[in-house]
């Protein structure tokens, strides 16, 4: 590869958040990310001493959000840490930190996703460091290669000089989602044509949300037309974080059947929740985690009076229970797909035979199960950029 097919890139990563000296790198002893990889919303980032400290944490999230993430780290080794993100990113800057916390990290690096590739951006890095930036038109290869000398060539035999080749990140799991926020007055999503979508003695409900804050009964998912025997189910988050199921035997409050987590819904990140049902026990699920299991004798009622709901309630004017945050892949099927801890989904569900409903948000709010139609929006419904907070 001649050298006008590279990009030389330089990773100065930060100390305590803060850009120092050069001469300071040798003393503290410098941290460098020389490789990132990307598969769906896996992240690899390899390097040198990218964790310091059993107690340091990652942070991601988009460069000019408000508040980052903390993804899940699946491996930590020498050279290499693998983190779960939340979501998979749509082209844009993405702060990655790690250290103590995210005011205070050991380390800051800056990745750029675009044209489905994901690479090391050079713009936040301090120019004093004499240390050179090159780009060249091969930058459609999407070709890195990691240099330390002035003249962007490789200075020995120096660990940190390696090549690296950014990897296509492929189609967004999350491109949009519905956004709810009952400060701001958005009600509920109604999806037409779903009053006949029951639940029997097998099912799933599940969707992916983000949780900005709780709120008093924060609705994922809502089939109750508000009389006085017209519950069907609900899937929420309460007031405590908790994670909400609950179904009726014959439509009436007194006679339905409520279980919680033992853990709230994680804030501020995205997670996959999920309310199975096989026939004897209920159970709840918080990232692929098993958070409740309780066994219940009879089956939801049928009653056919509402269409479902998503986000808030659409029984009782001026009642929404809306949530705050946002939901993604909202799927009800009639089968319990999950009886024990499972890893969480990586990609987008594909609808199937036990499909009834599938709202990927991606086409605004269309539904690609098996009945109803899509949702109707107001002036007061959102869908975004599953980014966007």
């Amino acid at each position: 590869m001649s050298s006008v097919h590279r990009i030389y890139i330089v990773i100065l990563l930060s100390l305590s958040g803060l850009l120092v000296p050069a001469c300071s790198w040798a003393s503290h002893g410098a941290s460098l990310v020389t490789q990132v990889r990307m598969d769906g919303s896996r992240l690899s980032v390899y390097g040198q001493q990218l964790f310091r400290d059993v107690d340091h944490r990652v942070y991601f999230g988009a460069k000019d959000a408000e508040n980052l993430l903390e993804p899940r780290v699946l491996k930590v080794d020498a050279r290499r840490i693998e983190v779960l993100l939340p979501f998979q990113p749509i082209s844009g800057d993405y702060w990655l930190k790690i250290g103590p916390s995210v005011d205070a990290p050991a380390l800051t690096a800056l990745l750029r996703v675009e044209n489905d590739t994901i690479s090391i951006a050079s713009e936040d890095y301090d120019p004093q460091f004499d240390r050179l930036v090159q780009h060249s038109s091969a930058q459609k290869n999407h070709e890195v290669v990691l240099a330390s000398g002035a003249d962007g060539s490789c200075l020995g035999d120096e660990p940190d000089c390696v090549e690296a080749r950014t990897v296509a990140v492929g189609p967004a799991f999350c491109g949009a989602a519905a956004d709810f926020d009952p400060f701001e007055g958005s009600q509920a999503m109604t999806v037409k044509g779903t009053e006949e979508l029951h639940l029997d003695e097998f099912y799933t409900i599940e969707a992916r949300v983000f949780i900005r804050e709780y709120v008093r009964s924060g609705i994922i998912i809502d089939k109750y037309s508000g009389s006085g025997r017209g519950r069907e189910y609900r899937l929420s988050v309460n007031k405590e974080g908790l994670l909400q199921s609950w179904f009726s035997i014959d439509g009436t409050l007194n006679n339905s059947r409520t279980v919680l987590s033992t853990a709230p819904v994680p804030k501020n990140k995205w997670v996959h929740v999920a309310s199975t049902f096989d026939g004897r026990y209920v159970r709840l699920f918080i990232d692929g985690v098993q958070v409740s299991e309780k066994r219940i004798a009879g089956r939801p009622a049928q009653l056919g009076y509402q269409n479902i709901a998503i986000g808030g309630n659409n029984c009782c004017r001026g009642y929404y229970e809306v949530l705050n945050g946002l939901i993604d892949e909202v799927r009800i099927s009639t089968v319990a797909r999950y009886r024990e801890s499972f890893e969480v989904p990586r990609s987008e569900f594909e609808p199937d035979a036990n499909t009834q409903l599938l709202m990927h948000f991606t086409d605004g709010g269309e539904n690609v199960g098996i009945i109803g139609g899509a949702v109707e929006l107001t002036e007061l419904d959102r869908i975004t950029a599953c980014g966007e907070r």
